[in-house]
Formats: C-alpha cells, sequence, structure tokens
C-alpha cells in the first residue's frame, strides 16, 4: 500500500524544439502524466513559441517556464542550459527528461552540475547522426552522443529503427529503450473547416508538418504539380527551421498554417491520403494521428516511419523524393485499397501507439530508476509514482 502522505516527486521536461512532433509528444506526454500519476509535480522548460500549443497543459501540480529562442544560436542554447541548471539546483527533480537533441547536448554538457539523486532520461526524437550532411559530421555526432550516453541513465529511442541507429553508432544497449510515441483521441467531435469544397470531386491529399527540408515539403508540392486536376491537397504548418525560400505553391495546394488538433484531425477524417515524404525521421507522429482516425499514410521509407507504416496493409511506403514513383502509386491505389488501408492502420494505432501505453512506459522506466534498480526490468507503476 502506498504512504498515507507520500512524498512528492518531481519531473522535469526540457526542450528546445519549437512547435512540431516534440511539442506534441509533451502535450501528450504531459497531460497524461498530469491525469494518472498522483503527487507529483511536473515542470516543463520550452521555447516561448510552444507556449501556446501547450497551453492546455495547467493545474496546481504543473508549470510551464518558458524561454526566448533562436534555432541554431549557441548563446541561446546556453541560456537555456543554464537557466535548466538553475533550476534543476533549485528544486532537485527526480527526474531530468531531456528532449531532442540540442537540448540534450547542452543540458547533458553540464552534467557534473546537477544534483545526485536527480535521475538524467534524454530522448533525441530522431538522431542528429542520422540525418543528411557530411560524414565527417555525422561521425563527430555520433561521437559526441556516444560519450554524453556515458553519463545519461536511460536513452529512450521513439522506434526500433533509432534503437538500431544507437546500436550501429556504438551506444551501449544498457542504455537504451524503446517506447514509441502515443496519441490520445481527438478532442472533441472536431470542427468542419472553411479550408475546403463542401464536396471536393478530386482525391484530398493531407500534409502536416514543419515546410522544411527533413519534412520534405519541397516534394509534397512537387507531387502535387504532377498530379494535377487528379487531387487537392490541404497543408497544416509552416517553416520553421529553414530559412530557405519555399518553392512556388501550385494550384491544388492549400496551406491554412498552424492549427489545433481539433482542425487537425478534421482534416485526417476528410482527406483520402496522409503524405509524408521526410528525408529523414525519428518516428512520424502524424503518420500515427492519421492512422487513429482510420486514414491511409503514404510515407518515404525512413527512420521509424518504416516502423509505422506497413507497406501495402496501412499504407505504402515509397523512396525519398521519387516524385514520379509517388505520383504512380497514389494513381495506382484504388480508393478500396485506401479504405483497407484506413482500417488496418485503426486498428495497428489501438495496438501500439495510444498515450495510455506510452505513458505506462515512461511511468515504469522513471519507477525502475527511482527504485535504483538500473538493468534489472521495469517495475509496476504503483507504489512510487
Amino acid at each position: 500500500m502506498r504512504d498515507a502522505n507520500p512524498p512528492l516527486h518531481r519531473i522535469l521536461h526540457v526542450t528546445e524544439a519549437p512547435l512540431g512532433g516534440v511539442v506534441t509528444y509533451l502535450e501528450e506526454l504531459v497531460g497524461e502524466q498530469l491525469h494518472s500519476l498522483a503527487d507529483v509535480q511536473i515542470d516543463v522548460i520550452t521555447p516561448e513559441i510552444n507556449r501556446e500549443a501547450l497551453s492546455k497543459l495547467s493545474g496546481p501540480r504543473f508549470s510551464l517556464i518558458t524561454f526566448r529562442h533562436r534555432r541554431g544560436s549557441v548563446r541561446a542554447l546556453l541560456r537555456m542550459a543554464l537557466l535548466t541548471l538553475r533550476h534543476v539546483r533549485r528544486t532537485r527533480p527526480d527526474i531530468l527528461h531531456i528532449h531532442s537533441t540540442f537540448a540534450g547536448a547542452a543540458i547533458r554538457a553540464f552534467f557534473p552540475l546537477i544534483p545526485k539523486g536527480t535521475h538524467v532520461v534524454y530522448c533525441p526524437h530522431g538522431w542528429a547522426f542520422s540525418r543528411e550532411g557530411s560524414s565527417r559530421m555525422r561521425r563527430a555526432t555520433a561521437l559526441v552522443e556516444r560519450l554524453l550516453a556515458r553519463v545519461t541513465e536511460r536513452i529512450v529511442c521513439i522506434s526500433d529503427h533509432e534503437r538500431r541507429e544507437a546500436l550501429a553508432a556504438g551506444i551501449s544497449p544498457d542504455r537504451l529503450v524503446v517506447i514509441e510515441n502515443g496519441i490520445s483521441p481527438p478532442p472533441g467531435n472536431g470542427i468542419a473547416g472553411d479550408y475546403l469544397t463542401p464536396a471536393p470531386a478530386r482525391r484530398l491529399i493531407a500534409f502536416a508538418g514543419r515546410f522544411d527540408r527533413q519534412k520534405g515539403f519541397d516534394t509534397f508540392l512537387e507531387v502535387m504539380r504532377e498530379l494535377g486536376d487528379d487531387a487537392e491537397a490541404v497543408a497544416i504548418g509552416s517553416s520553421i527551421t529553414s530559412d530557405e525560400a519555399l518553392p512556388d505553391c501550385p494550384d491544388n495546394v492549400r496551406i491554412i498554417g498552424w492549427q489545433d488538433r481539433a482542425t487537425v484531425f478534421d482534416l485526417y477524417r476528410r482527406a483520402d491520403l496522409l503524405l509524408v515524404p521526410s528525408r529523414w525521421e525519428g518516428f512520424g507522429l502524424v503518420a500515427a494521428e492519421a492512422m487513429q482516425q482510420g486514414l491511409a499514410v503514404f510515407a518515404s521509407q525512413v527512420g521509424g516511419l518504416q516502423d509505422i507504416v506497413v507497406d501495402n496493409e496501412t499504407g505504402r511506403l515509397f523512396q525519398p523524393d521519387d516524385v514520379q514513383g509517388i505520383v504512380a502509386m497514389i494513381r495506382a491505389t484504388s480508393d478500396a485499397e485506401l479504405a483497407r488501408f484506413g482500417e488496418n492502420g485503426r486498428r495497428r494505432y489501438l495496438a501500439r501507439y495510444t498515450t495510455a501505453q506510452m505513458t505506462a512506459k515512461v511511468t515504469a522506466l522513471y519507477n525502475e530508476l527511482l527504485a535504483g534498480k538500473a538493468g534489472a526490468g521495469v517495475v509496476s507503476a504503483r507504489h512510487i509514482l
């Protein structure tokens, strides 16, 4: 049984990532933690741009701490690291859970200043050494991750593919645990947006995410240009991390910027397929979101996407940048096949990608560390958190 007055545990989540999948992950995980974990204080340190996206997280046991941040700024990363260290030394959290590459590097570089008793957990949300770049840069990044792994009690891989990449880079398997991302049901029944014609005669294709090179937004636009009158598309998102000018947008694409979850899921319910032409991806949260709504997913065969999407079962997989191949694949797929993909995807989501499953596994990991049983497997979530 639990003590009548159990101690108040503290969890601190930190990221420098702006909007996108990492912030959605935090919204899902922290929201479920606040709901399911009693006697836990949860703090989140994040860039100011994420305040609105995390605005639904609230309560007497929650605090949101924001800072001014510019992606790629070394000074901003140092400012974030010092802010985190001051908070850690003042509040002495039981768990310091760091999200994304730059936050992981900046904060763990100051590991000697982190108080004993604070357990460090890191989730890269996609390894930097697996992204585009010179082989020399990728080797250097892998070396840094190997060194920092030594001061990290657990590294959460969000897909089996991410774990395989870590092992190939020389990171100890004892540090690694796979906990796939989870998605909660959308709020309410969604809304019928005014971004579509009442009854589109053409096949409707959805895109959701940052308009940058990683997400293959330029490939998406070229695919739509080739499809012409055969399809129309709605793109949710904007350019966040890329300074490159966006290609010209074809007439059959409507861009509606960042939207709340109700609008995102409304689009998934009304679309015929979600196109995810990413060039690299740690997981691919939008794919799991679409599968929850029974939407077929056509995605690049990269990173965690190839673990989520089962080719010819929940959607289709293709090689990155293969515009003609993607177009041919979309045209060759019947409406009946799209419906079958969506039904199978919904079943796969329920089996693997719910927020409750993800949170239970994260809680078990925390409890393993708090119980001092590193390497002994996960323990029950009760009695500790």
